[in-house]
């Protein structure tokens, strides 16, 4: 999962997607959670 943001907040700006599973945790447990939603990661290449 990752989180896109909706509303600016400390440095990020709308549309920026945050990957980093700590900062997920971090920002979902806080009251920034408002500020992003959440989104299914891409789905990773498949090999040929």
């Amino acid at each position: 999962m990752i989180l896109r943001v909706i509303s600016p907040f400390n440095g990020y700006q709308i549309g920026d997607e945050i990957t980093d599973e700590k900062a997920v945790a971090d920002i979902l447990a806080s009251e920034q959670a408002t500020n992003v939603v959440k989104a299914a990661a891409p789905a990773a290449p498949k090999s040929k």
